[in-house]
């Protein structure tokens, strides 16, 4: 080989080693562009006020769904949440506040996670809140006492009804029976006890807390109406939260499939829950 064809030979070795490297040098960089085919994204965490506990902020005068036992709450709420918070892995607490002033705290942060109260998933709260799915049914129920001569809504009209302030209860009794005098209590078992003692004539109230207080014979309470409003309980949980609600979700639906929840309605209601 000439002189002239070694360094011909040599231009072109040089020339095919810069473009490998300028190949090279653009597949690194591709490869290395942060949300690029490769990359692995980072899980959402669930956001808790306290770690490692799912908080429930609940009106715990509201039995058989939650009330205190001594400083423990107790209830079908309290033993659905507890099965919800295992699920995610998590211990559960309750806190008690007003029923009308759960929201509101739940919207400010920072005291409790979610809302556990039976708690009625209606318009006006879903522009506040996000509602898990729906885990029972209620309708609405007068109670008057084992003497009282009311038979129906519509012997109320001019007497006294006690209801717990912003309750669904509450709308109904004052959007139905728009000439009684409705009394407000802070919660449904201080109605029940205005009941007994003859400071109203009835108490418009949730019909299977209500059934659970009448229940108990010593208190000369009946139910004389059902009201069919087709209302759902949900579990409240913040709008800034939304790994959150996903993970309640799931949660509710694998003790539903698992038959747990069906365990805990029992303990609760007696019965088996409907099928419907």
């Amino acid at each position: 080989m000439s002189k002239h064809s070694k360094w011909i030979a040599l231009a072109l070795a040089v020339a095919m080693l810069g473009t490998a490297g300028l190949i090279a040098g653009c597949s690194s960089s591709t490869a290395s562009t942060p949300g690029t085919t490769g990359t692995t994204p980072a899980k959402a965490t669930v956001k808790t006020v306290t770690a490692g506990t799912l908080v429930a902020g609940s009106d715990t005068a509201f039995p058989p769904f939650e009330s205190m036992n001594g400083n423990t709450a107790e209830g079908f709420d309290v033993d659905v949440v507890a099965a919800v918070a295992k699920e995610m892995g998590l211990k559960s607490e309750f806190k008690s506040y007003k029923f009308d002033t759960l929201i509101p705290t739940l919207i400010a942060g920072g005291k409790f996670d979610i809302i556990a109260s039976g708690m009625t998933i209606n318009a006006d709260r879903k522009k506040q809140i996000d509602f898990s799915s729906p885990y029972i049914d209620s309708n609405q129920s007068i109670s008057v006492t084992n003497a009282s001569t009311v038979k129906a809504a519509a012997d109320l009209a001019g007497k006294k009804i006690g209801v717990q302030s912003g309750t669904t209860g509450q709308q109904w009794a004052k959007e139905n029976i728009p000439t009684a005098v409705l009394v407000p209590f802070d919660d449904t078992l201080s109605a029940f006890a205005a009941l007994q003692a003859g400071k109203v004539d009835a108490v418009v109230n949730d019909l299977p807390v209500s059934a659970a207080v009448v229940k108990d014979a010593t208190r000369g309470l009946k139910i004389v109406q059902e009201i069919p409003t087709g209302e759902q309980y949900g579990f409240g949980v913040s709008k800034a939260n939304p790994d959150l609600l996903k993970a309640v979700d799931g949660a509710l639906a694998k003790i539903k499939s698992s038959g747990e929840y069906d365990t805990i309605y029992k303990k609760w209601f007696g019965v088996a829950p409907s099928s419907k």
